[in-house]
């Protein structure tokens, strides 16, 4: 009785640490590369779909490929453009079919450049979709996403343009990506990272994936 009463006594003790390391945890990301998958929600009044993006290339540049319920593309930006671009596009690089190259944009993550005045400053002067424009942080928050099949509350900055647009970005200087688009009745919210998977992609292969478009 007394072994059983000191072992159950452990555990007990041990579940406060236990805890605690899984709360430190919580907002940890793995390391994005090669066959990164995101998938996104799309929902606009009775529509819904998803879109799905792909990752052939993290870094330095950032080369991927994307399909919603229709059609399908890539994209590639370069490293410069992530470090210092002062523009950044919602729809104008996913064209159907085409292998699409930013010009002085991103989309889907924030410039280094953006961010680091968003979270020193609260405000990024930005060209969004070819036109002036600002972006201004109205807080921080946390969104719960499912990472390799395990639920985690991801810390976000919660960023507001001049247009009516709130957009949620991973709160990470390496990897500021677009988590949550909300604009009147139109939302995109990121619902599942997985990095744990091989050969996810698709369309990139072969030569083009040896040689990107640098």
């Amino acid at each position: 009785m007394t072994k059983v009463f000191r072992h159950s006594f452990w555990i007990f003790a041990m579940l406060p640490w236990l805890s605690m390391g899984d709360a430190v945890g919580e907002g940890t990301l793995p390391e994005f590369g090669r066959d990164t998958v995101l998938v996104w929600q799309m929902r606009n009044l009775d529509y819904e779909s998803q879109f799905v993006v792909r990752i052939a290339e993290f870094e330095p540049d950032r080369f991927v490929e994307w399909e919603d319920m229709k059609t399908q593309g890539t994209i590639f930006m370069p490293a410069h453009d992530l470090a210092a671009a002062k523009n950044y596009v919602n729809a104008n690089l996913f064209q159907s079919g085409v292998d699409s190259q930013g010009k002085r944009t991103t989309t889907l993550w924030l410039s280094r450049r953006i961010y680091g005045d968003l979270a020193t400053k609260g405000k990024a002067k930005c060209d969004l979709d070819g036109v002036a424009g600002t972006l201004t942080r109205k807080g921080k928050g946390r969104l719960a996403v499912e990472v390799n099949k395990s639920v985690r509350e991801l810390p976000v900055i919660i960023v507001a343009d001049d247009r009516g647009s709130e957009r949620w970005f991973l709160d990470s200087e390496e990897n500021p990506l677009l988590v949550k688009h909300t604009l009147r009745s139109f939302t995109q919210t990121l619902t599942s990272i997985t990095t744990d998977r091989s050969n996810t992609l698709r369309w990139i292969k072969g030569n083009k994936l040896k040689n990107p478009p640098r």
